[in-house]
Formats: C-alpha cells, sequence, structure tokens
C-alpha cells in the first residue's frame, strides 16, 4: 500500500518524511546507548521507526554514516566551557559538574551525549572525537583559563573523572550512582574537577 508522501519507487519525498528522518536518527542513538555500535543494523533501527531498511540508506547512506551523524552533538565545547570560564574561579568545578550533568539528564540532549559515550568504547574515530572536543577543546579551554600551571594534564584529569561518572551512571545498570540526585552528584564530583583544575597537583 502507498502512503501519503511516497516517491513511486516507495522512498519518501524528502520534505514531508523530515520527521521520519529524525525518528530514524533517534532511534539509532537510543540503540547505540542501549547496545553499542556492535548491537547496532539499519535493518532492526528501520523496523523500529516503521520504514523500510532503503529509507534508512536514502537519507543516511552506510551504517557508519547514519553512526557518524548519532554521535554528533549541538553544544559547542569551547563556547561552553568560555561561559564556565566567566564565573567564580573558586566554584569552577561545581558549575562544570552541574552543566554536565545537567546536559546528560535533559531529555533534549541525553541521547545523542550517552550515544557519543557509548561508541567510543569500540569507535577509534569516536574515541577521537571525544578526546578532541571534550578533552581537549572544552576541557582544555577551561584548564587555560583557570588552571595555575600544567593545563594539558590538568584538563585530562578531569575529563576522567567526568567520563568514569558518566559511565557508571548512564550506561552501567544498578550502579549506585544511577540512583543519585545530579546535585549530589554534582557537589561530591565539582570537589574533585575543583581540585584537578587549580589546586597544587603536588
Amino acid at each position: 500500500m502507498k502512503v501519503a508522501g511516497e516517491r513511486p519507487d516507495g522512498l519518501a519525498h524528502a520534505q514531508p518524511a523530515a520527521p521520519t528522518r529524525q525518528l530514524i536518527l533517534d532511534i539509532a542513538r537510543r540503540e547505540i546507548s542501549e547496545c553499542g555500535i556492535a548491537g547496532v543494523s539499519i535493518r532492526s533501527i528501520a523496523r523500529q521507526a516503521g520504514v523500510d531498511p532503503r529509507l534508512v540508506r536514502h537519507y543516511y547512506g552506510s551504517k557508519e554514516q547514519l553512526l557518524r551523524q548519532a554521535v554528533q552533538v549541538e553544544d559547542d565545547p569551547v563556547e561552553l566551557a568560555e561561559q564556565l570560564g566567566r564565573g567564580s574561579r573558586r566554584r569552577i568545578g561545581r558549575a562544570v559538574a552541574t552543566a554536565l550533568l545537567a546536559h546528560w539528564d535533559n531529555p533534549r540532549t541525553a541521547t545523542p551525549y550517552r550515544a557519543r559515550l557509548s561508541a567510543s568504547l569500540a569507535s577509534e574515530e569516536v574515541a577521537a572525537l571525544m578526546r578532541d572536543e571534550f578533552v581537549r577543546a572544552f576541557f582544555g579551554t577551561l584548564a587555560k583559563g583557570v588552571s595555575p600551571d600544567r593545563p594539558e594534564l590538568r584538563a585530562a584529569l578531569a575529563a576522567s573523572q567526568v567520563v568514569g561518572l558518566a559511565l557508571c551512571r548512564y550506561l552501567v545498570d544498578g550502579t549506585e550512582l544511577s540512583s543519585r540526585s545530579r546535585d549530589e552528584l554534582a557537589r561530591v564530583m565539582g570537589r574533585t574537577i575543583q581540585h584537578y583544575l587549580t589546586a597544587d597537583l603536588a
């Protein structure tokens, strides 16, 4: 049966099907978050979206191209770091922890962030993206603005704290961190980030 907006070849017109294209991307992000890259397939994504697998390929090409799109996030890491850096240096750790947890918990932004985190465990390409945008661009910018010395080391240490918490809170079921409130985690994690960014590392 032909549906409204379909072309004779069975593929929907791009303009009327824009919500379908976004749905496919949202499902891909959720699948990566829950199953990892190895557990994702175009057929599974198409089935959940209620479309032909050819439509997925029509929009995104190969599985690799779809996954590459799925782990993109909208926020500019340098802009966010500069915004946080304009606040109190003595409270930068708490501010960073609060901002990151808010992004990961926000329904609008949580899925792509969690998909990127999950994909980085199995894909060197995504892991490199994490290093460039999260460790170097975000924490690197922060460290250059507030750290007294060794900004690259401090950025890496702070990022390791955040990534470890994110893995346990969002990708590993049943951990103690999964049930803790955002405010409690921001307070505790903020102290460690503050130390890595501004304290004497000796």
